[in-house]
């Protein structure tokens, strides 16, 4: 039966590419081992493969396109990391807080500074916060970016205004963030910026740089979040 079944199959594909030279990259036989991906000529969430020498026609979930790399599911990305040119793209298929199956979204959409957002797969939602804390969402790269960045005010989330000099219209560090003794506020452009320091390291108050020190009582150091304040 599996025999009469490859042998109808091969038909089919000799037959699709004589029809369609799109598919001349498409081999007639899969190689007899390891895994082969190869594009459907007109849909952009079809696609071929190969697995140990036999061909199947698969299909990306919603939200995920067919790529060589990125793969999120089977050989499938999100959307917006394939260019599809003309071929044919699904329409959103959208259950409560996923307009697509596959992706990532912010949880309001009407207003733009959103540290939530919602990392959706088969449809079902899962919360996700930004991090470091000092981040929103950005719909435009689908991560987390610096609140200038988005249309946010850094000034608004830590209590913090850079001054009006030549200093901080450039790169400037300034005093560490006051309710972490991890993270530093440094001014880009006029824009405050909270950067954190990696683990195990803290604020160093007279080079205002992060520096490996001794693990502090953890009273002492206390979460990120919160609001900030004034130097």
């Amino acid at each position: 039966m599996m025999n009469n079944l490859s042998i109808l199959f091969s038909c089919f594909m000799i037959a699709l590419v004589n029809a369609n030279p799109a598919l001349e990259e498409i081999p007639l036989h899969c190689p007899s081992e390891g895994v082969y991906g190869y594009p459907h000529p007109k849909s952009c969430d079809e696609y071929f493969q190969c697995t140990n020498g036999t061909m199947s026609h698969e299909f990306c979930p919603n939200g995920l396109l067919f790529s060589q790399t990125g793969h999120v599911v089977g050989m499938c990305a999100y959307y917006w990391n394939v260019d599809c040119g003309d071929k044919t793209v699904p329409k959103p298929m959208n259950s409560p807080g996923c307009p697509y199956q596959f992706g990532f979204f912010a949880e309001d959409d009407r207003q733009p500074c959103n540290v939530f957002y919602s990392e959706c797969a088969w449809g079902v939602p899962q919360r996700k916060q930004c991090e470091p804390y000092g981040l929103f969402y950005d719909e435009r790269i689908k991560g987390c970016n610096w609140p200038d960045q988005v249309g946010c005010s850094s000034e608004s989330l830590l209590q913090f205004k850079c001054p009006d000099d030549d200093h901080s219209n450039r790169f400037w560090p300034y005093p560490r963030y006051w309710y972490n003794q991890q993270a530093i506020i440094t001014c880009v452009s006029g824009q405050p910026r909270l950067i954190q320091c990696g683990e195990n390291s803290f604020v160093d108050a007279n080079s205002l740089s992060c520096v490996e020190q001794p693990k502090a009582d953890e009273r002492l150091r206390p979460k990120i979040g919160g609001h900030g304040r004034h130097f």
